[in-house]
């Protein structure tokens, strides 16, 4: 399975995108790049809260898209290759790094967790949940859309009761992204089992 980055590039508009399959992923999560962008963000979070202000380099994290692998045409448009199966619930609004660990491990018991890892702020969790057909087939791209939103219900209705912080509650899309990360001890099952 391939997991696809996006970049915006502010200055020139640009978009760069890129795949990669989630083994390549997980391992890249382990480790902060030389540039440092994601220990920065980190830092500089507590004092941007309640302002105005953003990160400057905020567009060099790129984002990740779990639930669809994206290609382009020969016109250099987006476009959905296939669909993962992937669902992310987030878990926003955590005290540090601790209660970052905790959400993860909870998540882990359920066999459904394809991986679990800090976000970004250092204060979320991003949890990827595997969806399939009864008979282990994904849906098409034209069915992607329904099978996700519904995926999307069942996942937060299972996980929940489970997890002491609030789901922040999205709109099932499968656009739905989260930036690139440092997590040194992501959970990463491959052989989870699909809902």
């Amino acid at each position: 399975m391939k997991i696809t980055l996006i970049r915006a590039e502010k200055e020139s508009g640009k978009e760069a995108l890129s795949t990669l399959e989630v083994d390549a992923l997980i391992k890249k999560l382990k480790t902060e790049t030389k540039a440092g962008h994601v220990s920065t963000l980190r830092a500089i979070l507590p004092q941007l809260e309640g302002t105005c202000a953003q990160y400057e380099h905020i567009d060099k994290l790129p984002r990740i898209y779990p639930a669809v692998e994206y290609s382009r045409t020969q016109e250099g448009e987006r476009r959905m290759k296939n669909y993962n199966g992937l669902v992310q619930l987030e878990v926003n609004r955590l005290s540090g790094i601790a209660e970052a660990e905790y959400v993860k491990q909870q998540a882990a018991l359920l066999p459904q967790t394809f991986a679990a890892f800090c976000g970004s702020s250092g204060r979320s969790v991003k949890i990827w949940v595997r969806f399939a057909r009864p008979d282990g087939t994904l849906p098409t791209i034209q069915e992607a859309l329904l099978f996700h939103a519904h995926a999307y219900r069942l996942a937060v209705t299972c996980y929940q009761p489970m997890l002491p912080f609030g789901i922040t509650l999205k709109e099932p899309d499968l656009m739905q992204s989260c930036r690139m990360t440092v997590d040194e001890q992501p959970y990463y099952n491959p052989s989870s089992v699909p809902f």
